[in-house]
């Protein structure tokens, strides 16, 4: 079997990545496994500028630190990765960069339609080792 040892999961801050880490976290604990929270920063071409670019970069690593604040002490060794540039890409090259066994990403409940072309799905049919989707529920 193969072992868990690195775990790296993707985040864009919402509920559906929470739920991801969640989950990561709850298989962490079962062996000693540690966790790369990465969250990929995509500049967009439309509104790019060095000063806008500096903030839009400040802004994810703040997101990124806020959430390894709010997730201490959940017993697991947590630590952050950012990168720059295309989710799919990034996501992959940070997998095999950190050595993972094993990538999570949240979606929506299969109950809603997902977007084709998704960054989750995309990962999953791109992914160069094993894929956890976790279904988040939807809240109203």
């Amino acid at each position: 079997m193969h072992s868990l040892r690195h775990i790296l999961v993707g985040t864009d801050f919402s509920p559906c990545a929470d739920a991801a880490l969640d989950a990561a976290i709850a298989l962490a604990k079962l062996g000693s496994s540690r966790i790369t929270l990465v969250h990929v920063c995509e500049l967009s071409a439309a509104i790019t500028g060095a000063a806008i670019d500096e903030e839009v970069i400040a802004g994810c690593r703040a997101h990124l630190e806020a959430e390894l604040v709010r997730r201490a002490g959940c017993g697991v060794e947590l630590a952050p990765l950012m990168r720059i540039g295309r989710p799919v890409e990034k996501i992959n090259n940070a997998a095999a960069e950190v050595g993972a066994s094993l990538i999570v990403l949240g979606r929506w409940g299969a109950d809603r339609a997902t977007e084709l072309g998704s960054v989750t799905d995309r990962v999953l049919r791109t992914a160069s080792r094993p894929v956890l989707i976790v279904c988040a529920k939807e809240t109203v």
